[in-house]
């Protein structure tokens, strides 16, 4: 049974599996721990956007801390926030990696190993794509995401997988609050001349207010030099940067570019860019999303 399914016009809808994935926990921690909320996303009421922009700070909030929302006059606790952003981005995000990972990644034969590395994983959000895109492979996933909570939710939908708790997501599985540790835990799961390929994910990333551009660098320039035999790629994915301006862009797309600069010895690297629409359908009111841009690049070393 195929876990997402696509049309010819890049509309994207969940298979029956994904579905109940979604349902059990996305919609229903969501709609009853915030029922209010809930009421207002169903029936598209036209202010919800603006209060989940507010409540999440545009996706910058720190979701290991309880915020107090002075306009509506509610305390959001750690979990909420992460019921709420799960409801408002996770199918956006899925199905923009899928639609990202099957259109223009090098397909993976059933021989070759994969690390993929998962930076602001969030809720599993590409980790899910990914797995629907190479189906049965021999795949490592680490996610690296600041928040706790996050990485909590990561574990227990990795744990309910692509059939209701009867496998996981991904068997090799680990989950850290930044990438300090990767260059020596990479050895866990790499042998000399395995042809394990690495896959280093940027997904909604770039935002972050907190995000060290100068160590991933060196973190990313370290792996690079220790597995210089392996192939490796960087998949980038944000909104359109071109339809944004003054310090949002330069948040999104310009730590983008000075991290390019940093990688830019590695000259065998050939780069796609473009930007991308689909379509898919919200996951409490039903109500299908038209025309959904996202810009993407990737690079191969």
């Amino acid at each position: 049974m195929p876990y997402i399914y696509r049309s010819d016009d890049n509309r994207y809808t969940p298979g029956e599996n994904l579905k109940n994935l979604f349902e059990e926990l996305v919609v229903q921690p969501f709609v009853h721990n915030l029922p209010a909320l809930a009421e207002d996303v169903k029936n598209n009421r036209i202010y919800y956007w603006e209060d989940i922009a507010r409540i999440l700070r545009q996706g910058q909030s720190d979701f290991d801390e309880t915020s107090y929302d002075k306009p509506s006059n509610e305390y959001y606790f750690p979990k909420d926030k992460v019921a709420i952003y799960c409801v408002h981005h996770m199918p956006r995000h899925l199905f923009s990696s899928y639609h990202i990972f099957t259109n223009h990644l090098t397909p993976i034969s059933e021989k070759d190993k994969v690390v993929f590395i998962d930076f602001g994983c969030g809720p599993l959000t590409s980790g899910i794509a990914f797995r629907a895109f190479a189906e049965q492979r021999d795949i490592t996933y680490l996610g690296i995401d600041s928040s706790q909570t996050m990485l909590d939710k990561a574990a227990v939908i990795n744990r309910y997988g692509p059939n209701k708790y009867k496998d996981a997501f991904f068997d090799k599985f680990e989950l850290m609050r930044d990438c300090d540790s990767l260059t020596g835990l990479l050895d866990k799961y790499i042998e000399g001349g395995d042809r394990t390929e690495i896959l280093f994910n940027f997904c909604y990333f770039f935002s972050s207010p907190t995000l060290d551009i100068d160590n991933l660098s060196e973190v990313l320039i370290q792996i690079i030099q220790k597995y210089s035999q392996h192939k490796m790629c960087l998949i980038y994915q944000n909104p359109d940067h071109r339809s944004l301006v003054g310090d949002r862009r330069l948040r999104l797309y310009g730590k983008w570019e000075k991290l390019k600069t940093h990688l830019s010895a590695f000259s065998r690297q050939v780069a796609q860019s473009d930007v991308e629409t689909f379509s898919y359908c919200r996951l409490v009111n039903g109500l299908r999303h038209n025309n959904a841009n996202v810009y993407y690049e990737i690079l191969y070393d």
